[in-house]
């Protein structure tokens, strides 16, 4: 099968690039950045077949010919939670970006669209256990534009003589999640506190686990038309999350427990004042809610029409993304990354990851 894979070297996209190479598919696409460990993923990925093409999904002129051929698309690319974004600019790029990579797939007869959507759109507080037969309530602007992804999948699917598959991974993570490694960090130096009674549920799932949801979306035929909420073995508190991750870096805690409250004033506060003066806000009210979800799910329609089950748990996924991140050759192929891309950036040297042929 040939695929055409957005964000092929994002965090999810490039764990779905492995996979599928690895099981023999044809892999073309596109990418945003080549910098530090995305020039070592282009390089991989260029030397095992893959055709990727540095490209905007909004600009379909320039990539519509690597569709010739293609079966599937597989989308993940997208804007994701930023505090520099507007409402616009997430609707632009998440829902307009879907809709012109799905019209330029229909010039050439794909036959199957693979949307990576998000459980978030559920909502952010959930009472019990969610499946996909519940009310879509999306709470920021990146759900309502994920929400609005999947409005302009379903709606052009038959028009355009498309099959569409709706995949909603819960929250993904795993080697290579550069926000992982940030709590790591924090979490091994006791700087990682825990705002209020941490009583929310996380439902993680990990990133091969999502990768292999995905490749069975390209491929099951009983998947088409078809929405699918993908997440791990079980949700857990989030002060459980935070002990798991504590064992993993051999401390007793990541960090202090501190009042909720006043941090939710004080991100509205520095937000704000920080639009004022035009300058990126160190915090805001977004990066808070990672203490305020509480969400569960249930994955029984993905097990039963892709076959697919998570095969990792939270403490074995939390022990492999921490060794991912410490392993030395991966720091000296990253550091090598970084100094090969500046220096043949500095010369204009073809070996620039940007003038890789593809």
């Amino acid at each position: 099968m040939r695929i055409f894979v957005t964000g092929a070297l994002g965090f999810i996209g490039a764990h779905f690039v492995e996979r599928a190479l690895a099981a023999g598919h044809e892999v073309v696409g596109l990418y945003r950045g080549t910098a530090g460990q995305k020039a070592e993923l282009l390089r991989k990925f260029s030397a095992q077949g893959a055709r990727l093409l540095q490209c905007d999904i909004l600009e379909p002129d320039a990539y519509v010919e690597l569709l010739q051929g293609v079966d599937c698309i597989c989308h993940f690319a997208a804007a994701f939670n930023s505090s520099d974004l507007s409402e616009a600019d997430f609707i632009r790029i998440n829902a307009e970006g879907t809709s012109k990579v799905m019209a330029a797939g229909a010039k050439y007869g794909v036959r199957r669209f693979v949307l990576c959507s998000t459980a978030g759109v559920y909502g952010q507080s959930l009472v019990g256990v969610t499946d996909e037969t519940a009310r879509a309530q999306p709470w920021n602007a990146y759900e309502r534009s994920k929400h609005a992804s999947e409005s302009c999948v379903r709606e052009s699917a038959a028009a355009l003589g498309m099959e569409y598959v709706i995949l909603r991974p819960s929250v993904v993570y795993g080697p290579r999640d550069n926000r992982l490694l940030k709590l790591f960090r924090a979490a091994a130096k006791g700087r990682f506190p825990l705002f209020g009674p941490g009583d929310g549920r996380r439902h993680m799932v990990f990133v091969g686990d999502v990768a292999d949801a995905f490749l069975l979306g390209c491929t099951t035929t009983g998947a088409a038309n078809q929405e699918m909420i993908i997440a791990g073995p079980q949700a857990v508190p989030l002060r459980v999350m935070l002990k798991e991750l504590a064992s993993v870096v051999e401390r007793k805690s990541c960090g202090p427990r501190l009042p909720l409250t006043p941090m939710l004033l004080l991100a509205a506060i520095v937000e704000d004042v920080c639009k004022l003066i035009q300058v990126r806000p160190p915090l805001y009210r977004r990066r808070m809610d990672f203490y305020r979800s509480d969400a569960a799910f249930d994955c029984t329609r993905a097990k039963l029409l892709l076959g697919w089950t998570p095969r990792v748990d939270l403490p074995e996924g939390l022990r492999l993304t921490y060794a991912a991140s410490r392993t030395p050759k991966t720091l000296i192929a990253q550091v090598a990354s970084y100094a090969i891309g500046g220096l043949a950036m500095l010369f204009d040297s073809p070996l620039h990851p940007a003038w890789i042929t593809l």
